[in-house]
């Protein structure tokens, strides 16, 4: 069929826009609200030992990642294609940068991060079926092979193919379990504050000692990792329709629910427990419900888990496909991860190959390692990206979104990220330096791709 009948929505690279904004804002809220919030507030407490300045670590990240997904919105409405970072590092600061991003994504940040939230299903899932954790196979990957490896694994097969089958049914995917885990966050809090014994008092108690800087950043890194993903829509951004208006819309009000769902979660914390039991849970959501629901509060936070960790890996799944796909499309990585399904219109190979390596760390349970190993990079990317939105405007290209407060903003946010990664190295010098090492292994393998397009289209 010759392209000139193709239908209008269909995108330059051979993919459908499907993603209105009810699914947009779906995958932005879906995505930031993972598992961090059962989680993070013990280790903010440890770190700052107030509820006051655990709301201004709350506060100061989502300003943090507020500036940035204002600076990725206008970013992604200016260059609406799949691939996010990888393009606008492209066409800012240089293919190399563009195509090291997409390395690191496709080999480790993509899989492990996927595979983490795969084994964060699974564990929730072991506290219903306790026989998951039962050894199935000694000495797999330097420990037994578990029930739970196997539910992590399968989960993520199950989600690529509803991705598989087309994005619309993703998109859907996604709108349903956000709404769900809403729903049920909502639900705890509520519970919390019209059934729970708790008391105003514990909001004015702290842990004992004193609040240094480096307290503080421990506490806004918990935050900004529990806010980590705002800049997933972006990476399918030649799949969202009328992307100009869509992204700043999903992205800014996106945070902004994310925020007062963290804000309401984290106060009924504070309301039914005291900060120093807040500060010895292991998970302060099944405490909390355990305080409030009793015997059954710990099966409705591993159900609310389950739920959460399904829509994240939904939305991690759809939109990391789309980066080694927009680099084969440019004949810049391996040429079958730039193939469509000609039914589906979905990248079906970058699909299943991402699934194969996550659902192998899954297995394995090498992810853990390997996603420490990338966080270092992965902030690094969102500094160069940022940077990449003053090249284009030096330039003077504008899109049909300007971001609010530039250049403030994100110049703010390039500040607080370069400190925060200076904060972040050092503390974890030698992961952060070996995550660094993998990344710049890319540089020779984007000369060989290169010079491979160059002798094709010469």
């Amino acid at each position: 069929m010759p392209r000139a009948s193709a239908p209008a929505s269909l995108a330059s690279d051979g993919l459908v826009r499907a993603l209105g904004l009810v699914e947009s804002s779906a995958m932005v809220v879906g995505t930031l609200i993972g598992t961090g919030i059962f989680l993070v507030s013990r280790e903010m407490i440890q770190a700052v030992h107030s509820i006051g300045w655990i709301m201004l670590a709350w506060v100061v990240g989502g300003f943090l990642s507020l500036a940035g997904a204002l600076a990725y919105a206008e970013l992604g409405a200016l260059r609406p294609a799949a691939g996010g970072e990888y393009v606008y590092l492209r066409d800012g600061l240089g293919p190399l940068f563009g195509f090291l991003f997409g390395w690191g994504m496709f080999w480790i940040v993509r899989p492990a991060s996927v595979a983490t939230i795969g084994a964060g299903f699974a564990r929730a899932a072991g506290f219903l079926w306790p026989q998951l954790d039962v050894p199935l196979y000694p000495g797999w990957g330097g420990g037994a092979l578990r029930g739970e490896h196997l539910v992590g694994a399968g989960v993520i097969a199950v989600v690529t193919l509803i991705n598989y089958f087309g994005v619309r049914h993703g998109g859907r995917v996604q709108s349903v379990f956000t709404v769900l885990k809403l729903a049920l966050v909502a639900a705890l809090t509520v519970a919390a504050f019209g059934w729970g014994e708790g008391s105003w008092t514990h909001l004015t108690q702290s842990l004992p000692g004193s609040v240094g800087i480096g307290g503080f950043a421990t506490a806004l890194v918990a935050a900004l990792w529990a806010y980590d993903g705002w800049n997933d829509l972006t990476l399918a951004g030649s799949e969202i329709r009328d992307p100009g208006r869509t992204i700043p819309r999903a992205m800014v009000g996106g945070i902004a629910v994310v925020f007062l769902f963290y804000a309401g979660i984290n106060l009924a914390y504070f309301y039914i427990l005291k900060p120093v039991e807040i500060a010895a849970s292991d998970n302060v959501a099944a405490s909390l419900a355990a305080r409030v629901f009793g015997h059954s509060g710990g099966a409705f936070v591993a159900v609310a888990v389950m739920v959460s960790a399904f829509a994240t890996l939904n939305s991690s799944i759809l939109s990391g496909a789309r980066v080694p796909f927009a680099m084969a499309h440019d004949r810049l990585f391996f040429k079958k991860l730039a193939h469509v399904h000609p039914l589906h219109r979905t990248p079906d190979v970058s699909l299943l190959i991402q699934a194969l390596f996550a659902m192998g760390f899954s297995l394995t349970g090498t992810y853990q390692t390997l996603y420490t190993l990338t966080i270092f990079a992965e902030w690094l990317f969102y500094v160069l990206a940022v940077t990449s939105l003053f090249v284009f405007r030096r330039r003077g290209e504008r899109g049909p979104y300007s971001g609010w407060g530039y250049p403030v903003l994100p110049a703010i946010f390039l500040v607080l990220a370069a400190v925060l990664l200076g904060i972040t190295y050092w503390q974890n010098l030698g992961y952060s330096s070996l995550g660094l090492a993998i990344i710049l292994a890319g540089t020779p393998a984007y000369y060989y791709f290169a010079r491979k397009r160059e002798k094709q289209t010469a």
